[in-house]
């Protein structure tokens, strides 16, 4: 009797591209190029893993201030792929991977090892803000789990968002997982824990009460991304979610 798996929800609402199918499949070779292996990510140097990298362009230039730490950037979206292709090409950074799949699928390939991972990012998910497409956002308690069971001690899990309701369910999914530790930034994310799970948009007084917006400070690391850009144009402020793995 054959078993099927079901597809996984899908988390993005990007996917087309206007490439044709020859420049698709010339894109899928030359990415094969950059494909993270278990050398790469033996090698010993500090490791962070981004979800959903956009154009990359954020993740290259973290790379390229800081060649002691190795980076591996998920992304499905082709013409993002290519946009860092084209940077990697022009200067190519020894300390970058590309995986062009479903990041969850990564955390269980078997290429990443428990505890293996310094830092793990998750930047402006889609924020699916229809109650009844909650289910598709990718910060879901399931793989919460399986990305704490990568991060080494002391190991950060960041989740940032311009969207309040996003802030809000990704505070109440972090805060009940044992073994990460919602962190400081400007204050406790905890704090704008308790009635998380009751905020939406547009709810009275529900933004002023939960605060994600005091967590408005970037780490020092951080490249401003594309998308961040736009956000910001439009009056929409990033949030900071950070989490450490204590155990």
């Amino acid at each position: 009797m054959t078993v099927t798996h079901p597809r996984p929800i899908i988390t993005t609402g990007r996917l087309a591209t206007r490439m044709s199918e020859q420049e698709q499949a010339q894109l899928k070779d030359l990415l094969k190029t950059w494909a993270p292996d278990a050398t790469f990510v033996a090698e010993g140097k500090p490791l962070e893993v981004e979800l959903g990298m956009g154009n990359g362009m954020a993740l290259y230039e973290r790379a390229k201030a800081n060649p002691a730490m190795n980076f591996i950037g998920s992304e499905i979206y082709l013409n993002g792929l290519q946009t860092l292709l084209k940077a990697l090409q022009k200067n190519p950074l020894p300390n970058v991977r590309v995986y062009p799949e479903d990041a969850r699928t990564l955390f269980t390939s078997g290429l990443l090892q428990p505890e293996s991972l310094a830092r793990v990012l998750i930047l402006f998910p889609d924020p699916w803000p229809k109650s009844s497409h909650h289910k598709r956002r990718i910060v879901q308690p399931e793989l919460i789990e399986s990305i704490k069971q990568h991060l080494q001690k002391n190991g950060e899990l960041w989740v940032v968002s311009d969207w309040p309701s996003y802030a809000y369910h990704t505070i109440a999914t972090l805060y009940p997982i044992k073994g990460l530790q919602l962190e400081q930034t400007v204050r406790k994310a905890a704090d704008c824990k308790p009635s998380a799970r009751l905020a939406e948009d547009g709810a009275p007084g529900g933004e002023a009460a939960l605060g994600p917006q005091l967590l408005m400070q970037a780490p020092v690391w951080w490249q401003t991304t594309k998308y961040q850009e736009k956000a910001q144009i439009a009056g929409r402020n990033p949030w900071f979610i950070k989490a450490i793995k204590t155990s």
